[in-house]
């Protein structure tokens, strides 16, 4: 994956940009050595690029694939743009947001009601966007109906560990409330692992990965500097 594995080195290595650099502060609490100053990617950036690359390269390299993806992150639209095998669909329910940027996006899609026919797309990713949404299972059904059968949905929320269930209270949706119950002024609940329950129970088949299966050996954690993270790998059954 890169050269001397084994050679301890002050510089953290991106994955993405597959180069040596100095990860840079990032955040309000300005976590040290976060983003890549080549690409921007993050810590979960670089766990996800490394799972797509570990468990479906030969599907997002070299089959033809259509690919839908909410909230495109800038370091993600540009490594499935790049490919010539994907039919991409980089989309948000606020295309308005990304005007300023290098972005394009395709559709305003509302992930709770979707402008897609049943079982269209190949491969889903959606990163911290599940918690945003108003009404989570009505995405958690769209996601499913548009994905064909044998199709893959990578989805990742933030996951608090404390809780036995999801943190959901209609009297906490205020900005000023969710952000002091739910860590974030735009989230509308905080996760538990239950979300792996409700992935199951509207029909999809879900594998965790975890940092730990993602990353070949100890001395790549600090190299990339990744966070535990849960990576759902929801799979519709072929029927």
């Amino acid at each position: 994956m890169f050269n001397e594995k084994s050679k301890l080195v002050e510089k953290n290595y991106c994955p993405i940009c597959n180069k040596y650099v100095e990860f840079k502060p990032f955040g309000p609490s300005k976590r040290k050595r976060a983003e890549c100053p080549l690409c921007g990617s993050l810590e979960r950036h670089r766990l996800i690029y490394l799972l797509f690359q570990n468990k479906f390269g030969k599907l997002l390299n070299e089959k033809s694939i259509k690919l839908l993806h909410f909230a495109p992150e800038e370091v993600f639209y540009n490594y499935f743009s790049n490919q010539q095998n994907i039919d991409y669909y980089p989309v948000d329910i606020n295309p308005e947001l990304f005007e300023s940027t290098n972005i394009k996006i395709r559709q305003k899609v509302n992930m709770e009601n979707m402008p897609y026919q049943d079982n269209e797309f190949d491969f889903i990713y959606n990163g911290h966007v599940l918690q945003c949404v108003v009404n989570d299972t009505n995405a958690i059904e769209e996601l499913y109906r548009v994905l064909k059968p044998g199709g893959v949905c990578i989805t990742l929320v933030p996951i608090d560990n404390s809780l036995e269930e999801t943190l959901e209270k209609e009297e906490y949706n205020t900005p000023q409330l969710r952000k002091k119950h739910y860590g974030d002024k735009h989230h509308k609940r905080k996760y538990s692992m239950d979300i792996v329950d409700k992935l199951e129970h509207y029909g999809f088949d879900v594998e965790i990965a975890t940092d730990e299966e993602i990353l070949d050996f100890d001395l790549e954690k600090p190299l990339y500097n990744i966070f535990k993270n849960k990576i759902f790998i929801c799979k519709k059954n072929n029927k």
